[in-house]
């Protein structure tokens, strides 16, 4: 029978080979190997959970762990990332999930959870936080035209710029593949984080962080096409809780393939983003 115990860092060689068979040809080996070097984690001395058998790992469980600060309080986060199990042990693949249950000062999160994933986390408790994204394309209205807005890419006036909450956020990321913009606009200035991807073979950038959501949402007319000029890409995304009902011109809203989940005992669905997660280590 196979064992469950905490995944360390010196363990990603002999997991590796497990990852591979996930068979995302856009990762290579070396940002696998940033879910066991996770640099946020400065809470436990593990990166999650694998299951072996004779030595040989069978098993995995991903977990990114961080610390965050929330309206001026300390939360601590886990993402749960990439479960998975060779098929002569799927019925043994529930122990890994088990360990989740003892993370009760963590809210946990699962962003990109297939359908296994997502009803093992019902039967643990998870709730839904999200179910669509918005797809968002850079054509524009007639509020396009009547407003303008500067977008500031230079690190040393963005971080000159940032609170202290921002400021966190900002150097924990600047490691990645992360974009960040200071976006100023006649409603007001704040500050995203974006990363490109491709959906469908289609350049799109998704939008991870946003310090002022109002002014965002005020804005959203006016600096879609200058964002996406900026960046080069065809299209924003974001998930569909930050749009709060508003209207935005030539848009689509698009059902996710499974909800995105959250567990926690200390914060609501509206504080959690895609920071600090598997989507920005792994640039999914």
């Amino acid at each position: 029978m196979a064992t469950v115990r905490k995944a360390l860092p010196e363990d990603f060689n002999k997991t590796y080979p497990l990852l591979e068979t996930l068979n995302n040809v856009s990762l290579k080996k070396e940002d696998w190997e940033q879910l066991f070097v996770n640099p946020w984690n400065n809470l436990e001395d593990y990166c999650g959970y694998i299951l072996t058998d004779a030595d040989e790992v069978v098993g995995y469980l991903g977990m990114l762990f961080n610390t965050r600060i929330i309206h001026g309080q300390e939360y601590k986060f886990c993402n749960i990332t990439s479960w998975f199990v060779e098929r002569k042990y799927r019925n043994q693949s529930f122990l890994l999930l088990l360990p989740l249950l003892a993370l009760r000062e963590y809210t946990i999160t699962i962003f990109s959870a297939n359908e296994a994933t997502y009803i093992a986390s019902k039967k643990l408790g998870f709730e839904d936080f999200e179910t669509h994204i918005r797809l968002i394309s850079p054509f524009v209205g007639v509020r396009g035209f009547l407003g303008n807005c500067s977008i500031v890419e230079d690190d040393r006036v963005i971080s000159q710029s940032l609170d202290e909450e921002c400021l966190k956020i900002y150097r924990d990321h600047l490691c990645f593949r992360c974009i960040h913009l200071l976006i100023k606009t006649k409603y007001g200035t704040f500050y995203l984080i974006t990363t490109r991807v491709t959906r469908k073979s289609i350049p799109a950038a998704q939008i991870h962080y946003i310090s002022d959501l109002d002014v965002f949402l005020e804005s959203i007319e006016i600096i879609k096409l200058k964002i996406c000029l900026k960046l080069k890409v065809f299209m924003l995304l974001i998930d569909e809780r930050f749009i709060q009902g508003n209207k935005i011109s030539f848009s689509l809203r698009i059902k996710l393939p499974q909800p995105r989940v959250f567990k926690s005992d200390l914060l609501k669905e509206d504080a959690i983003d895609s920071l600090y997660s598997e989507l920005i280590i792994l640039n999914l």
